[in-house]
């Protein structure tokens, strides 16, 4: 479902979260990108979100890290790709 985000002629913000698999399953480091949010409040909210959820409730360490990026959106018209094949 599409969403407007109030950001047409200003800045708008994402979440970059990295976070590691368990050392059991290899403690691998992964990437994720979330939004993009109209306010930095709402990008650093999913931040917190998913630091809390990879939270070891033993240790109070977490799997999570991550910050908040800005950034500006420029819309331009679009073209489709041409058709391949068709009817004869």
């Amino acid at each position: 479902m599409a969403r407007n985000i109030k950001a047409d002629h200003g800045a708008v913000y994402r979440a970059v979260i990295t976070w590691t698999e368990i050392p059991e399953k290899g403690g691998t480091a992964h990437t994720e990108y979330e939004g993009p949010y109209g306010k930095a409040a709402a990008a650093q909210g999913r931040v917190t979100f998913w630091e809390n959820l990879l939270r070891n409730d033993d240790t109070g360490k977490t799997r999570a890290s991550g910050r908040v990026e800005e950034g500006t959106i420029t819309w331009q018209p679009y073209t489709p790709p041409a058709k391949k094949g068709g009817r004869a």
